[in-house]
C-alpha cells in the first residue's frame, strides 16, 4: 500500500521514485521516533508497510546533523529533539536533491492519501503529537 503513496508523491513532485521514497521514509522514521507511539501504531498498522519504510528512514539520519541541530537538540526538549532530527533530515535529504519545498508538497498530499485510504485524518493526528513540530507540519 505504501508503494501507492510513493509513486503518487514522485509524480506530483517530479521526483524519482527513490527521491520520493526517500522522502516518505524520512518523514516516517522522525513519527515514529517522535510520535505519540499508540497513534503511530494505529496509523502504522492502517497504513501496509509504513512501519518498514520508517525503519528504512531511519538508515538516512546517520550520525549528526551539524552545529545548529546540535545545539537546537540541547536547548529544546523533546521539541528540541524531533527539531533536531528534523534538520539533520533535512540535510540528508538535501544531499539527494529533495528540497524544502518538495517536503512541503509530499506532505499535504500523503495526509490526504492516508485519509481516503483509511477515512480518517490519522497522519494528521499523529503529526499533531510531535513535540515541537506538531503544529507547524499540520498548518497546511
Amino acid at each position: 500500500m505504501i508503494e501507492e503513496l510513493v509513486q503518487h508523491a514522485a509524480r506530483h513532485t517530479g521526483l524519482s521514485l527513490q527521491q520520493s521514497q526517500s522522502a516518505l521514509a524520512g518523514c516516517l522514521f522522525l513519527i515514529d521516533k517522535h510520535g505519540d507511539p499508540a497513534k503511530v501504531n494505529t496509523l502504522f498498522e492502517a497504513v501496509p508497510g509504513a512501519a518498514e519504510l520508517a525503519r528504512q528512514g531511519g538508515m538516512l539520519l546517520g550520525k549528526g546533523g551539524g552545529l545548529m541541530a546540535g545545539l537546537v537538540s540541547k536547548a529544546g526538549g523533546a521539541g528540541g529533539a524531533a527539531m533536531s532530527d528534523g534538520m539533520a533530515m533535512n540535510q540528508q535529504l538535501t544531499r539527494q536533491g529533495v528540497t524544502i519545498s518538495d517536503l512541503q508538497k509530499i506532505l499535504p498530499l500523503a495526509m490526504g492519501w492516508v485519509k481516503q485510504k483509511t477515512g480518517s485524518d490519522l497522519l494528521r493526528d499523529v503529526l499533531s503529537s510531535v513535540p515541537g513540530l506538531g503544529p507547524l507540519l499540520t498548518s497546511h
